[in-house]
């Protein structure tokens, strides 16, 4: 191999004249300098003064990549001729929840086999080793509302990994030695998922805020260790098949080859989803086939989970909107400025800056095309001030309610979350990816555009209307994770007890895995075109 040798001194000039600069800086009187460089045209004296450019951005639009195959089945292309790459994302909108608590184990461990198990025609260890060689990636997996599938690879090699996937997703072998291996690494999760402060809280705030539902149902030992292969052979076919189908594909590559070969790989969905669907058997008893209701949160209150920890966790909510829903854009300004906006917003000023009280607070909106969301605020602080600083979150939130916002709040919530935007579409997959995802969720074409409008047009009034509908300190269900005797302490210095904060009950483990079946409801319709 020839190289071209580069002298050391050519290569690091630049660095060596910032350093001769520097040192001869320092030579001279500091403030002097300062003066002289704070005079140079276009420098700031301060960084408060800088004068920024306008903020311009218009987001890239679906209606530019997207495309409708043969089958109908809506693809977006982002071409992208950068490097020799192809990245693909396969979406499937359904309903796949266990019909029996029992069920949640097996569609679990399913989903956990597809292409880790290997197919039909190849091992796991030719799988693998065959992808490892390409430098390529494939993944598979189901979950309650949606299914995906994706590959990541050479543009050479793409067309191959192509043809593999149908058969990695529809034609599983089920390999006993892995399926060992995952049904051993479930049963760790199971034994270890109350080791941690947050492992506790994502269950009992769920239990607190949603109830039961199939959707959240956690497989006992018990359950998974009854499960075996043939039991997951069973469901083979499921969730991938051309209903509900949506793709985004980015790389090098024309739109006219691209569709040619989407036009190839759906057929072989086709064609390998009615091959699977022949064979398979009793799935119709193991998922349900419309959407159940969930139970809804519980009493406002406080709920107690008695854990040895050095810390209390806090995770306080509140009902929120299921989207699309018009109150979730001044929602999400309003939540902006009270807790998610980072150092500026008022959470974070009052319990961590002004009180010392917690290294991260945040208020959150729930965004959820499924069921409804929720609202709230969530921190962790010692055990010995759980009560002071949940006292001064609902202090701040009443604030808030009474004496609304200001001008400058306002449109520094614009300004972040408009800026944000930009985010989404940083690579040419994540916009596939998204404009994917989004006609998934039954969005509106001018969704990203709309988006922004929104939030700019937005008044005070509806922002703080917004609030004061949603983040109401009487309706919040404070579900806090710690050692009980230091919780329920007083604290004289600041007056703060939980049971100012409604009726304290505890909870344990044991009540939050309880599983009721749920009331079942007519199917939910596709979700129409919306400008949310």
């Amino acid at each position: 191999m020839n190289f071209k040798w580069v002298p050391l001194s050519t290569l690091f000039l630049p660095a060596a004249l910032i350093m001769v600069a520097g040192c001869a800086g320092t030579q001279q009187d500091g403030s002097s300098a300062s003066k002289r460089k704070n005079k140079s045209p276009g420098v700031a004296a301060h960084y408060s003064a800088i004068d920024f450019p306008e903020f311009r951005y218009t987001p890239p639009h679906p209606r530019d990549y997207r495309v409708e195959l043969d089958s109908g089945v809506v693809a977006y292309l982002v071409p992208d001729s950068t490097l020799a790459l192809l990245d693909m994302t396969l979406l499937w909108r359904h309903n796949h929840i266990p019909k029996k608590p029992e069920d949640a184990a097996r569609l679990n461990l399913y989903s956990l086999m597809l292409k880790d198990g290997g197919t039909v025609r190849f091992t796991p260890e030719v799988l693998e080793d065959s992808l490892e060689f390409l430098a390529a990636t494939v993944s598979v997996g189901m979950g309650n509302y949606q299914s995906n599938a994706s590959l990541s690879s050479l543009r050479e090699n793409a067309g191959g990994l192509m043809d593999l996937l149908p058969e990695v997703a529809l034609q599983p072998r089920m390999d006993k030695e892995i399926f060992a291996l995952q049904q051993a690494k479930y049963l760790e999760r199971i034994r270890h998922r109350y080791n941690t402060p947050q492992g506790v809280m994502s269950t009992a705030y769920e239990y607190v805020t949603q109830g039961s539902h199939p959707s959240n149902w956690m497989a006992t030992e018990a359950e998974v260790k009854a499960v075996r292969p043939a039991h997951l052979k069973e469901l083979a076919g499921m969730g991938f098949g051309l209903d509900g189908l949506v793709i985004g594909v980015a790389g090098q590559f024309t739109r006219d080859e691209m569709q040619a070969g989407l036009n190839r790989l759906v057929a072989q969905f086709g064609k390998a989803a009615g091959e699977a669907e022949k064979t398979r058997k009793a799935v119709s008893g193991r998922v349900v086939d419309s959407v159940p209701a969930f139970q809804g949160p519980r009493e406002p209150g406080v709920y107690l989970v008695d854990r040895e920890f050095s810390q209390a966790t806090v995770k306080m909510g509140a009902p929120g909107v299921k989207r699309p829903h018009p109150d979730y854009y001044p929602l999400v300004v309003a939540n902006y400025i009270f807790g998610e906006g980072g150092f500026t917003s008022r959470l974070m000023t009052r319990i961590r800056s002004e009180e010392g009280l917690a290294y991260g607070v945040r208020s959150f909106v729930e965004s959820d095309y499924h069921r409804e969301g929720s609202v709230g605020v969530s921190l962790q602080t010692k055990a010995s001030t759980g009560a002071y600083a949940t006292k001064l979150v609902l202090e701040a939130m009443r604030k808030m309610a009474e004496k609304g916002i200001t001008d400058e709040e306002l449109q520094r919530a614009k300004d972040g979350l408009s800026k944000s935007l930009p985010s989404l579409f940083d690579t040419p997959p994540a916009t596939a990816s998204i404009f994917a995802q989004s006609e998934i969720w039954g969005r509106d074409l001018d969704h990203f555009e709309n988006y922004r409008k929104r939030i700019e047009t937005l008044g005070k009034e509806e922002v703080e209307a917004a609030f004061r509908k949603y983040f109401k300190p009487e309706a919040m269900r404070i579900v806090i994770v710690g050692p009980k005797t230091q919780l329920l302490e007083k604290d004289v210095k600041h007056q703060a007890a939980l049971e100012q904060f409604g009726t304290v009950t505890e909870i344990t483990t044991k009540e939050m895995e309880e599983r009721k079946l749920p009331v079942v409801v007519a199917s939910e319709p596709a979700s129409p075109a919306i400008a949310e």
